[in-house]
C-alpha cells in the first residue's frame, strides 16, 4: 500500500511566480520523501531549468535523470537519485525513501496542474505590462531613423518603465578574444556625469548577455562581494537590470537600467521587461544603423566611383600600382602608402611599390604574417588600424619596425592596413601612414576597406593581364623550341635553342649540356660564354637535383652573381639506378646577386621539360627504327614460319621461311589469302583457330598437315584487332629430335643402371675384401704366430743345452724366429687391426698414428660416440690411406688426423704440413697411374659421404672425409 502523505501547503497554489512555487514545493518535498536533498526543474524559455532546492547532496546529479524523467513521463531511479515528472516540471530527489516516492508520484497531476495555474498568472501579470512599456517605446520612436535619437528614448523608456532613476544604452566598439568586448559612445539618461572612453564587458557578463541572450539581475544585498558587484562599484547601484541588444544575430550593445535607492530590487518581471524594451530597441537601432550606412554608402560610392574609374584606366601593374597610392594618398589624406604582397613562402610579405616611404625602411622592411598592423590585417583578413601605433601594442612586423619602435624613432603613429583580396585568398595589403593618429572614423576605415577592395580587384586584373602575357610569350618559347629542335638537333640548333632561353629568362649567359648513356659530356651548346671544360660541367652536374634550383655565387660559373640549373631527365626511362635517365642540364646565369624567383624557376623547368621531350622523342624514333631493324632481322633470320595478314586474311609480310616452306607449295604468299592457302583437307582445322584467336585474347594453336610436312600454328590478334600473326613451327624436325632424345635416354638409363650395378659391385668386392684380410689376419694371429711361438721357445730351450758354436746358432734361429713373429703380427695387424673390432674407431686412429712414419697426431671434438662397424672401417680404411700418402708424397714434418661429432654425420680430416698439390698436378700423377686420391673418393662415394680436397703448393694438404653416422 501507499504511504499517505502530509496534504499541501496552500503557498503551493497561491504562489505568485514559478520561483516561490518552486521553493515552496522543494521545502515540502524534501521531509516527507526523507530525503537528503530536493531540487525543482520547471522549463522556462522552452529549456528545463532548475529554480529552487533544498537540502544537501545534490551535487550528484547533472541533471541527466531529470531530462530523461521529463521526456519518459515516468519516475526514474538512478542509484541514490530519483526523478518524478509533474507537468512542465521534474522533482528531484537524492536518498528519498521508496515508499515516500510511489506516494507523492500519485500527487503529480496535481502538481502538474498547480504549476500551470501559477505559470499562466505570472504569464498574463507579465504580458500586460510588457505590452504596455514596448507599445510606449514605439509610440515615442516614431519610426525615427536617428541613432542617437533613438538611443536617448530607449534609456528614457527603460528607466521610466521600472520607476528607476537612471539608464543608459551603449553599443559595442571592440570585441576581444576571450570572451570580452568594449562599448563606444554611451547615450546616459539620468546620470549626473557624461561617460568617457566607453564601457568594458567582462567574460562572464559577455557569456551571459550575448551568448546566453539573457538579462542580469543586480541586487546589493545578495551580490554584495560578488564580480558584478566588483564591476558596478563605480556606478554604485542597489539594484539593477542589463540586457543585450541585439539584431540579426549580430550583438549590438547593451541596456543598462539601475537605481541607487535604498531597499530597491529588480524582480524577474523587471528583467523580462528589460528585455522586451531591449529587443524592441535593438530593432530600431539596427533600423537606423542601416540607415545610416545606406547613406554613407552613396556618399562613398561618388568617391569611389571616380576611384574605381582611375583604377580601371589601366592594365599594366606597374600604372596600376602607381594609381592605387596615388588616389590612396590623396582620398585618405595619408602621409604614405605602400602596396605589400604576400610571397610564395606564404610566411612573409614584402613592399611591392610604396609612395612617400622611405628609401631605406622600404628596402629593409620584411614583414612576417600575423605580426604588426600589415601582417595582422593578412593573416587575419580583415582591415587592422592602429590611432597611434607608438601607444599600442600591436609591435613592428619585422625586425626593422620593431628595432624603429623600441628606439622611438618610427616615422608614422597612425597606420591602417586593408587586405587586398581576390576569391583565392588574401594576396598582399594595401597599408596607409600618417605622421599624427589615425584621423579616420569608422566610417572612413570602412570606405579605405571598399577602397581596398576595388584597388585588389584593379591589381588582380594587372596581374592576370600580365600573366596571361607572360604565358602567351611563355608558351610561343615552347612552340619555337620544339619546332627547333624537332626539326634539327644539330649543334647549331642547340646553340639557337640556349639563345632562345636565354633571353625568354632574362638572362645575361646559358648553355645545354648533354651527355651519352654513359654520363660523359658529348655536346655542349652555349650562347654569351664559351663552351666551359669538362670539370666545370661535371661541377654543375653535381647541383642537380629533381628540379630547377637556384644558384649563387659559389656555385656558378666565373664572372656570374647568380644563376640556375635544372635537369634534362627522360620521364618513364629509367636508368640503371630506377631513376629517370639524365639527358644533361640546362644552365642560365646572371651578373647580379638576386636569386631567380619562383616563376622564373617554373618557367625553367616548363623549357627543360619542353627540350626533353623533344630530344626523348627524337631518340625513342631513332630507337624504334634500330628495333623494327632488329626484329625484322629476327624475323628474316628465324626458321619458324612468320605470317602477318589484315583482318580479312590477307597476307601482308612472310618470313623467308614461310616462302621456302609454302611457296612451293601455293605459289607467292603476299597479297594472297591465308585461309585459303592451305589443302581442303586443312582450311577447317586453321579457319577454326582464326576464329578462335578473333574471339580470344590469349590467341588458339592448331596442327596442320601441308604436304611432308606437319606443322603447330599459332595464330594471335594484334594491334587490337587490326591484323592478325599467325606463326608456324615444322614438327617434323622436332619429331626427329623428339625420337633421337628418347633414344639416348634409354642409353642413359642403361649406362646409369651399369654404373649402379658396379657401384653394387664394388661395395661387395669390398666388404669381402674386408671379410678376407679379416679371415687371413684371424689365422696368421691365431695359427701362424703360434706355430713360431712355439718353434722359438722349444729352440731357446735346445740354446740353453747347447754349447760352443752350436749355441751361437741357436741363439742366431732364434732371433730370426722373434723377427718372423713380429713380421707376422705386424702383417696381421695391417690386415685387421683388432683394436679396430675391440675398442673402435678413436683408438684404432690412436693406434694408426704411432704406426705411420710422420709425426702424427690425434684431435677429437664434438659428443664421442661409437659408430656402426661398416662406417668406423671405412674412416679406418680412408685414414690408413691418406696417412701412407702422406709418408709417401708428403714430405711433411708433421700430420694431425682431427675427427668431428656432429649431429647426424662424422668428419675426419687428415691434415699434413708438406709440400702440397695443385689440381694439375692430381690429374697428372692420376694419369701416371697413382690413382690414390680417385680411390679415396670411390670408397667415400660407396659410403653416401663426401671427400673435400684443399691442398696448394708449399701450404701442405687437407682431406676432409664426411660421412653419415
Amino acid at each position: 500500500m501507499s504511504e499517505a502523505i502530509a496534504p499541501f501547503p496552500q503557498t503551493l497554489s497561491q504562489a505568485s511566480s514559478v520561483a516561490a512555487f518552486a521553493r515552496d514545493l522543494a521545502a515540502y518535498a524534501c521531509p516527507v520523501l526523507h530525503a537528503h536533498g530536493v531540487r525543482v526543474w520547471v522549463v522556462q524559455d522552452a529549456a528545463l531549468t532548475p529554480v529552487a532546492e533544498e537540502g544537501r547532496g545534490l551535487a550528484l546529479s547533472d541533471g541527466t535523470l531529470a531530462h530523461e524523467a521529463l521526456t519518459v513521463g515516468t519516475l526514474l531511479e538512478d542509484g541514490m537519485v530519483a526523478a518524478l515528472p509533474f507537468g512542465c516540471g521534474v522533482l528531484e530527489a537524492v536518498g528519498a525513501s521508496p515508499d515516500g516516492l510511489r506516494a507523492l508520484l500519485g500527487a503529480a497531476p496535481l502538481l502538474a496542474l498547480a504549476v500551470e495555474g501559477v505559470q499562466a498568472r505570472e504569464a498574463r501579470r507579465g504580458h500586460g505590462r510588457i505590452a504596455e512599456t514596448v507599445e510606449g517605446l514605439v509610440r515615442r520612436l516614431g519610426g525615427s531613423l536617428d541613432l542617437a535619437e533613438v538611443l536617448t528614448v530607449t534609456a528614457q523608456s527603460a528607466a521610466l518603465a521600472l520607476g528607476f532613476r537612471r539608464a543608459f544604452v551603449a553599443l559595442f566598439s571592440e570585441f576581444h578574444e576571450g570572451g570580452r568586448a568594449r562599448t563606444g559612445e554611451v547615450f546616459t539618461h539620468g546620470f549626473d556625469e557624461e561617460f568617457r572612453g566607453g564601457i568594458g564587458v567582462g567574460p562572464v557578463t559577455f557569456e551571459t548577455l550575448v551568448q546566453r541572450g539573457e538579462a542580469i539581475r543586480f541586487e546589493r544585498p545578495r551580490d554584495a562581494g560578488s564580480p558584478l558587484a566588483q564591476g558596478l562599484a563605480e556606478l554604485a547601484p542597489h539594484a539593477a537590470v542589463i540586457a543585450p541588444l541585439s539584431a540579426r544575430g549580430q550583438a549590438l550593445g547593451l541596456l543598462y537600467v539601475d537605481t541607487q535607492q535604498p531597499g530597491s530590487s529588480a524582480s524577474e518581471d523587471d528583467a523580462r521587461l528589460v528585455l522586451a524594451l531591449a529587443e524592441q530597441a535593438s530593432l530600431a537601432i539596427d533600423n537606423a544603423r542601416l540607415y545610416g550606412i545606406e547613406t554613407r554608402k552613396r556618399e562613398a560610392a561618388e568617391a569611389l566611383r571616380e576611384a574605381g574609374a582611375a583604377l580601371a584606366g589601366s592594365l599594366h601593374l606597374s600604372d596600376t600600382l602607381t594609381r592605387v597610392l596615388e588616389r590612396a594618398t590623396t582620398l585618405f589624406r595619408a602621409d604614405a602608402a605602400a602596396v605589400y604582397e604576400r610571397q610564395p613562402d606564404g610566411r612573409t610579405v614584402n613592399i611591392r611599390s610604396a609612395l612617400g616611404l622611405p628609401n631605406e625602411y622600404m628596402l629593409r622592411v620584411r614583414a612576417k604574417v600575423g605580426l604588426g598592423v600589415t601582417g595582422r590585417a593578412i593573416a587575419e583578413c580583415q582591415p587592422v588600424a592602429a590611432r597611434d601605433l607608438t601607444q599600442a601594442h600591436y609591435g613592428g612586423s619585422s625586425r626593422y619596425t620593431r628595432q624603429l619602435l623600441a628606439a622611438g624613432r618610427y616615422p608614422y603613429r597612425g597606420v591602417i592596413s586593408l587586405p587586398l583580396t581576390t576569391r583565392a585568398g588574401v594576396f598582399g595589403a594595401l597599408t596607409l601612414y600618417w605622421q599624427n593618429e589615425l584621423p579616420l572614423d569608422a566610417d572612413d576605415q570602412a570606405l579605405a576597406a571598399v577602397f581596398a577592395s576595388q584597388a585588389g580587384l584593379a591589381i588582380e586584373n594587372a596581374r592576370l593581364y600580365e600573366e596571361e602575357l607572360r604565358r602567351e610569350n611563355e608558351a610561343a618559347l615552347l612552340l619555337n623550341l620544339g619546332r627547333s629542335l624537332g626539326e634539327d638537333q644539330s649543334d647549331a640548333a642547340l646553340a639557337d635553342a640556349a639563345r632562345l632561353v636565354t633571353h625568354a629568362m632574362n638572362a645575361a649567359r646559358g648553355l645545354i649540356a648533354l651527355t651519352d648513356d654513359a654520363g660523359a659530356f658529348t655536346r655542349c651548346a652555349t650562347y654569351n660564354i664559351h663552351a666551359p671544360p669538362q670539370s666545370d660541367l661535371h661541377a654543375l652536374a653535381a647541383q642537380l637535383g629533381r628540379g630547377a634550383r637556384a644558384l649563387t655565387r659559389r656555385y656558378t660559373l666565373a664572372v656570374a652573381g647568380s644563376g640556375l640549373i635544372v635537369p634534362l631527365r627522360a620521364e618513364g626511362h629509367p636508368d640503371q639506378n630506377g631513376e629517370d635517365a639524365l639527358l644533361g642540364f640546362l644552365y642560365l646565369d646572371d651578373p647580379g646577386t638576386d636569386p631567380p624567383g619562383e616563376h622564373l624557376l617554373a618557367l625553367a623547368r616548363s623549357v627543360a621539360d619542353q627540350i626533353t621531350q623533344t630530344l626523348t622523342r627524337q631518340r625513342l624514333l631513332t630507337e624504334l627504327e634500330r628495333q623494327e631493324a632488329r626484329y625484322r632481322q629476327l624475323a628474316e633470320g628465324a626458321h619458324d614460319l612468320i605470317i602477318s595478314t589484315d583482318p580479312g586474311g590477307t597476307i601482308t609480310y612472310a618470313n623467308p621461311a614461310a616462302g621456302t616452306l609454302l611457296e612451293p607449295l601455293t605459289g607467292p604468299l603476299p597479297g594472297a589469302n591465308l585461309l585459303d592457302l592451305p589443302t581442303p583437307d586443312t582450311r577447317p582445322a586453321l579457319r577454326a583457330a582464326w576464329a578462335s584467336a578473333r574471339r580470344a585474347s590469349r590467341g588458339s594453336r592448331t596442327e596442320i598437315q601441308i604436304g611432308p610436312h606437319r606443322l603447330e600454328l599459332r595464330v594471335g590478334v594484334m594491334d587490337g584487332g587490326r591484323g592478325v600473326l599467325t606463326v608456324g613451327r615444322d614438327l617434323s624436325e622436332l619429331q626427329t629430335l623428339a625420337d633421337e632424345i628418347a633414344r639416348r635416354g634409354q642409353a642413359l638409363e642403361a649406362a646409369t643402371s651399369a654404373a649402379v650395378e658396379m657401384r653394387t659391385f664394388l661395395t661387395l668386392f669390398t666388404q669381402a675384401q674386408e671379410e678376407e684380410r679379416r679371415r687371413i689376419s684371424r689365422e696368421l694371429h691365431d695359427d701362424t704366430a703360434q706355430v713360431l711361438t712355439a718353434t722359438t721357445r722349444r729352440v731357446a730351450r735346445l740354446a740353453r743345452e747347447l754349447q760352443g758354436p752350436q749355441k751361437d746358432r741357436a741363439d742366431d734361429i732364434l732371433t730370426d724366429l722373434n723377427a718372423a713373429i713380429d713380421g707376422v703380427r705386424r702383417f696381421a695387424r695391417n690386415l685387421r687391426p683388432s683394436v679396430l673390432d675391440d675398442l673402435g674407431l678413436l683408438p684404432a686412429l690412436e693406434w694408426l698414428a704411432t704406426q705411420a712414419v710422420t709425426p702424427t697426431r690425434l684431435e677429437v671434438s664434438g659428443q664421442e660416440r661409437r659408430l656402426d662397424a661398416a662406417t668406423e672401417l671405412t674412416l679406418f680404411r680412408l685414414s690408413q690411406e691418406a696417412l701412407n700418402n702422406v709418408d709417401k708424397h708428403a714430405g711433411a714434418a708433421s700430420a694431425a688426423i682431427r675427427v668431428a661429432f656432429q649431429a647426424g654425420h662424422v668428419q675426419v680430416a687428415i691434415r699434413d704440413d708438406g709440400r702440397g698439390f695443385t689440381p694439375d698436378q692430381a690429374q697428372e700423377r692420376a694419369q701416371a697411374g697413382h690413382l690414390g686420391l680417385i680411390g679415396l673418393r670411390e670408397r667415400v662415394a660407396l659410403t653416401g659421404g663426401t671427400l673435400d680436397v684443399d691442398s696448394s703448393p708449399g701450404a701442405g694438404t687437407t682431406l676432409t672425409f664426411t660421412l653419415p653416422g
